[in-house]
């Protein structure tokens, strides 16, 4: 049985979106993900282990202590 009140609406293909929603939308995008890419960072930066690992990349790096990239690429 089928209620009157539920009739099959026609639903459009397509959607007309003005660009003032769509710039908004892009907007709030973008500042997601900055904060992300923030909030990323300061915990990286609040992370003992994390920390250790940079500071000997670096002191490898820094002694030249590096592999060429297609030695690390191998298949």
């Amino acid at each position: 049985m089928q209620l009157p009140f539920r009739r099959r609406m026609k639903v459009p293909h397509t959607v007309t979106i003005p660009v003032s929603v769509l710039k908004k939308l892009e907007t709030a995008a973008r500042a997601a993900e900055q904060a992300q890419d923030a909030l990323e960072d300061y915990l990286l930066s609040q992370n003992p282990r994390f920390l250790d690992r940079m500071r000997a990349a670096r002191a490898s790096h820094r002694a030249r202590r590096t592999r060429p990239l297609p030695s690390i690429k191998k298949p």
